[in-house]
């Protein structure tokens, strides 16, 4: 009933407004009631009304991002650059839109159309915080941890409640659209945007950004998946291309969108940046129509990557619905209605651009409710506080613990703790800058390693001392080291947006935000001088983004990788190097013992090599006159543990691996065939349409434990698999001795085909990677039961026949 009255109210508002100015209502053809405002209608019925009603240049200007300045005071804000960011120029007076909403230059809005009652839409980058909208005061935000942290917690409802939070204070900042969760897949540990991304596999991916997403959007926020496709890297990510064969396009890098688009029925897209398979992302009608929406049935809208389109008609046939950028390049009136004039471009093209986009703000309540004051009363930040405690806490892996060196009880007297400031100074967030410069969300609160250690001792009722040495003096380190009962080497990596990592090592770190230090503190002499003082007393705990290379593993007894923790830093690892908490998390990655190995290990691979494509090649967004750089994706589908697995190489570290203070077995193994109606059943019940595989997990330790329990399945021959694939995972908590009967289905309907495979109509035409059909083989699948990749006491054959 308030919706209505609202909306009776704006329509007799706007109506008066009407008869004031009958000459622009009459061109803007909103003479008498605004029906599209008749929140009994359907969305779709609402949709066509208002497209009825726009003249052509109100349709061109809302398929592009606007900047304006919504402050309701201030100063006029002056834009004035030169070169190719000339179009950035502008003048930006308040124009009070969202009081209290400061100029954000970067600015993430398609502007409203008052007259038409079409609200501002705003939205707010995404990741591990809510950060960069629409305003340039950024809110108070939780600060979660990094994304592959969130896919070692192996947990569900944990990447549920991370969406929630996401989604929540995304409202409460006045944006409708909360850019994320990005979903590309970690194939190589260079990349400079892994920290966003969940993990190698495409299932453990997707299943989790399935929940994030459902997160979000039950929030009323719209999720946009990103990026598709084929951003695994950064170098040159604006010009470079990729190449990949199309059935590891379909089966690894595409699933976990897949999967999301239909599970999880997202709002919107983002396109990539990449020439992917000789077409960039954002003009690509193999990508975006062939595949998003005619084989997944996606019925939400894409917009680009900042300056991802190349070309105006491509990217309008393509069905690109919005250009992000400073202010549009390709999607301007003058472009558009000269494509339209020559009938390039049609006026059903440009309202098919739209109506996806109308539709999910109908859907969402985003066009009758008004987004015009912060909220954030609606947000508890301890309750968000303690949740991201939980996440990091379950997300960090025991890697290493030789003889119980861990937990920490109260023998030892001193603890050395030691780290430059980024890693065990303060509380390690996830970047979020295109700098390495450490930037991050602005939290309510932050908790350093040094506190949460001593929160610890003190609720646990020990006497023990912890002193800081911040790196700067590797001497002084040492020295503080060998005097001490144990040392906590505290050490990380330092990627960014726009630069892959140029290290797999343990790079020198600039704390220029700091303004009294202007040097770089290098780790490594660091790491040596701490390993030759009391390396068999020194836990490592690591804050990376992955695969780091640890030399001097053996020297060590204990190592956890904490990722990047978050706010609830110093309380989620102390309360693991303490036993407070068990911990349970499992490698979403595998961790490879050399820089160049599985696909990684050529140029050609990664990070490409530069090939005379026509096209413009170098970095930045434009160029610098060099051929186009192309990284090959030769390996195919042996990428992750399927390269490690297939090739009969050990890792350092398995995906899926991870160690507990406790120990757990595997016992009695059944798979049951299911019958019923399902995908490639022909409509007949009583056919077969999956299986249910159960199985016993018990705790044989003294202590109370989680374990995240992770099903593969290897394909018949036929399928020409390298290995198994990862088809499901359950996580769960036993006491000392208790054991749980797991019993997990898996289903042929299911959308990450867990039996089936990829066959392309022309496996040799990378243009048409799209193209192909999801086959089943019938014969003798094997299931494969355990706690990593590389360790699974439980198998079984299982004929099949669909």
């Amino acid at each position: 009933m308030t919706k209505r009255i609202i909306s009776i109210f704006m329509i007799a508002t706007i109506f008066m407004s009407s008869l004031v100015n009958s000459v622009s209502a009459m061109g803007n053809g909103t003479e008498g009631d605004l029906t599209w405002m008749n929140t009994e209608l359907s969305a779709e019925e609402r949709t066509e009304l208002l497209l009825d009603a726009m003249t052509m240049e109100q349709k061109i200007q809302q398929i592009a991002i606007s900047r304006f300045n919504e402050n309701d005071t201030g100063e006029t804000v002056v834009i004035n650059k030169g070169g190719t960011s000339k179009y950035q120029n502008g003048e930006f007076a308040p124009q009070g839109t969202l009081p209290g909403c400061e100029w954000q230059d970067t600015g993430r809005q398609i502007r409203g159309i008052e007259e038409l009652g079409i609200p501002t839409l705003r939205m707010t980058n995404g990741g591990t915080g809510v950060k960069g909208g629409s305003c340039g005061n950024d809110p108070m935000a939780t600060g979660l941890p990094s994304t592959p942290a969130m896919a070692a917690t192996f947990d569900r409802e944990l990447n549920y409640e991370a969406g929630r939070i996401l989604g929540e204070e995304t409202r409460a900042f006045a944006h409708q659209v909360f850019l994320g969760p990005g979903m590309n897949l970690i194939r190589h540990p260079y990349g400079g945007r892994n920290y966003e991304y969940f993990s190698e596999d495409p299932y453990l991916t997707g299943i989790l950004a399935i929940e994030q997403v459902k997160g979000i959007q039950d929030q009323g926020v719209q999720a946009q998946l990103k990026h598709l496709a084929g951003n695994e890297q950064e170098t040159e990510r604006w010009t470079m291309g990729v190449q990949v064969p199309s059935q590891a396009m379909n089966e690894l890098y595409m699933l976990p969108f897949e999967m999301a688009v239909k599970d999880a029925d997202p709002a919107s897209v983002m396109c990539s940046f990449p020439d992917v398979n000789g077409t960039y992302a954002c003009d690509s009608s193999e990508l975006l129509q062939d595949a998003l929406r005619d084989n997944w049935g996606f019925d939400g809208y894409v917009m680009s990557d900042r300056r991802a389109i190349h070309d105006t008609v491509a990217a309008i046939k393509a069905g690109t619905n919005v250009e992000l950028d400073w202010a549009p390049q390709y999607y301007t009136q003058e472009k558009v209605q000269e494509a339209l004039d020559s009938g390039l471009v049609t006026v059903d093209d440009i309202d098919n651009l739209l109506r996806p986009r109308y539709i999910k703000m109908i859907e969402f309540g985003h066009m009758d409710e008004p987004y015009d004051e912060f909220l954030p009363e609606i947000v508890d930040p301890m309750v968000n506080g303690a949740s991201a405690r939980k996440m990091a806490e379950e997300g960090s892996v025991l890697l290493k613990n030789d003889d119980g060196f861990l937990p920490l009880d109260g023998e030892p007297k001193s603890i050395a703790l030691i780290g430059i400031e980024w890693f065990a100074g303060e509380a390690k967030m996830s970047p979020r800058s295109i700098r390495d410069n450490n930037e991050n969300v602005v939290t309510p609160y932050t908790v350093t390693p040094k506190e949460g250690l001593e929160n610890v001792i003190e609720e646990l009722g020990y006497d023990t001392e912890v002193t800081y040495n911040d790196g700067r003096d590797p001497e002084a380190a040492a020295e503080l080291a060998a005097e001490s009962d144990v040392v906590l080497l505290m050490i990380g990596d330092n990627p960014h947006e726009t630069a892959d990592r140029d290290t797999l090592g343990f790079p020198a770190i600039d704390l220029d935000k700091h303004k009294d230090r202007e040097d770089w503190v290098e780790q490594e002499p660091l790491i040596d001088a701490v390993m030759d003082a009391n390396a068999e007393n020194t836990a490592v705990v690591l804050k990376t983004s992955g695969t780091v290379l640890m030399p001097w593993l053996d020297e060590v007894p204990a190592v956890l990788e904490a990722w990047f923790p978050g706010m609830e830093d110093g309380n989620a690892v102390a309360n693991l190097l303490y036993g407070k908490v068990n911990p349970s998390g499992k490698l979403p990655m595998t961790f490879g013992a050399t820089e160049r190995e599985a696909a990684f290990a050529t140029e050609v691979q990664y990070p490409g090599t530069r090939q005379d494509t026509g096209k413009p090649g170098g970095p930045g967004p434009y160029g610098d006159g060099s051929d186009q750089l192309i990284a090959q994706y030769t390996e195919g589908l042996e990428m992750g543990y399927r390269w490690y697995e297939g090739n009969d190489v050990k890792p350092l570290f398995p995906f899926g691996y991870g160690l507990s203070y406790t120990t757990f077995e595997y016992d009695d193994l059944k798979v049951k065939k299911v019958r019923g109606e399902g995908k490639g059943n022909k409509g007949k019940k009583g056919s077969l349409s999956g299986i249910e595989v159960s199985f016993t997990i018990t705790n044989t330790g003294d202590v109370a434990g989680k374990e995240a329990a992770q099903v593969y399945l290897t394909l018949p021959d036929e399928a020409g698999q390298p290995t198994k694939r990862l088809v499901n995972f359950e996580k769960v908590e036993l006491d000392p001795g208790e054991s749980e009967r797991v019993t997990l289905q898996i289903n042929h309907a299911d959308s990450n085909h867990p039996f089936s495979y990829f066959v392309p109509e022309e496996p040799d035409n990378l243009a048409n990677w799209a193209d192909g059909e999801w086959e089943t083989a019938d014969g003798k699948y094997r299931l494969h039961v355990g706690g990593s990749s590389a360790d699974t006491p439980l198998e079984k054959d299982v004929p099949l026949n669909f």
